[in-house]
C-alpha cells in the first residue's frame, strides 16, 4: 500500500486536496491526533523496560532528523551546485523513515485489524504530504527515480520483517522511540500548518476524522 502511494502520490495529492491550505490543515490534524492518541501511549509502554531512557532516545531521533533538515536548508542557500547531494541526503533519510514505518506495522497487527487500518490511513495521508514536499523541491529527481527508491526501501523493510525473527523487546522499544522522534519532527515540519497558509476548520476536521476512526477501531476491536 505504501509503495503504491509513493508511485501515485502526485495524483493522489491533486485528487484528495483541492488547495494547499486544505492539504496542510487536514493532514496536520490527522497526524497530530495520531501522535497524542496512539504514539505517545506506545512510548509509555517502552518506559517499563527502558525507563526515562525511552524519552531520551525519542529526543535523539527528533534531533537527528532535525539536523539533516538543517543541513538541507543551509545547502539550499548555496544554489544548485549542491542540489543532487541534498536530494540524496534527504532521500536516504526518507528511506530510513519509511523502513521504520513498515517496522511498526506488525505491532498494529498485534492489537487488532481495525487499529492496523487506522494506522495505514493516518500514515498514508502523512506520506502523501511528505512526498509532495519532496517533489516540490526536487521534482525532476523525485519523479524520475526517487519515488522508486522509496518503494525499494519499503519492500526491503517488508522482506526483513517477513524473513527475520522478531526483534526482542529492547530493540523494538528503541526503534519505536526513534520512529516517534522522527515522526513528530516530520509532522511539525511538514503538516502543522503555518498561520498564513492554514485553515483551523480543516485542522479540527482532520483531528475529528481521526478520532471518529479511532472510536470505530475501539468498538470493532472490542
Amino acid at each position: 500500500m505504501f509503495s503504491a502511494i509513493h508511485i501515485t502520490s502526485e495524483s493522489l495529492h491533486s485528487f484528495l486536496y483541492k488547495t494547499e491550505e486544505m492539504a496542510a490543515s487536514f493532514g496536520g490534524g490527522m497526524a497530530i491526533a495520531y501522535v497524542f492518541m496512539h504514539l505517545l501511549p506506545e512510548l509509555e509502554k517502552g518506559n517499563q523496560l527502558l525507563g526515562v531512557g525511552v524519552n531520551f532516545i525519542t529526543l535523539i531521533g527528533f534531533l537527528i532528523f532535525y539536523g539533516v533538515q538543517r543541513i538541507a536548508w543551509k545547502s539550499k542557500r548555496q544554489g544548485s551546485q549542491t542540489s543532487n547531494l541534498l536530494f540524496y541526503l534527504k532521500l536516504g533519510f526518507a528511506c530510513l523513515y519509511n523502513g521504520l514505518l513498515i517496522y511498526a506495522i506488525p505491532e498494529q497487527f498485534d492489537q487488532s485489524w481495525p487499529f492496523l487500518i487506522l494506522y495505514l490511513v493516518a500514515m498514508s495521508l502523512h506520506l502523501i504530504s511528505a512526498d509532495h514536499s519532496l517533489r516540490e523541491e526536487h521534482s525532476r529527481q523525485f519523479n524520475s527515480w526517487g519515488r522508486y527508491g522509496l518503494v525499494a526501501a519499503i519492500i526491503a523493510a517488508l522482506l526483513i520483517d517477513i524473513f527475520t525473527e522478531p526483534a526482542n523487546e529492547l530493540i523494538s522499544d528503541v526503534l519505536t522511540a526513534i520512529l516517534a522522534g522522527s515522526l513528530m519532527f516530520n509532522i511539525f515540519k511538514e503538516e502543522l500548518p503555518s498561520p498564513e497558509n492554514s485553515s483551523f476548520r480543516w485542522f479540527v476536521t482532520g483531528v475529528a476524522f481521526y478520532l471518529v476512526l479511532l472510536a470505530g477501531s475501539w468498538a470493532l476491536g472490542g
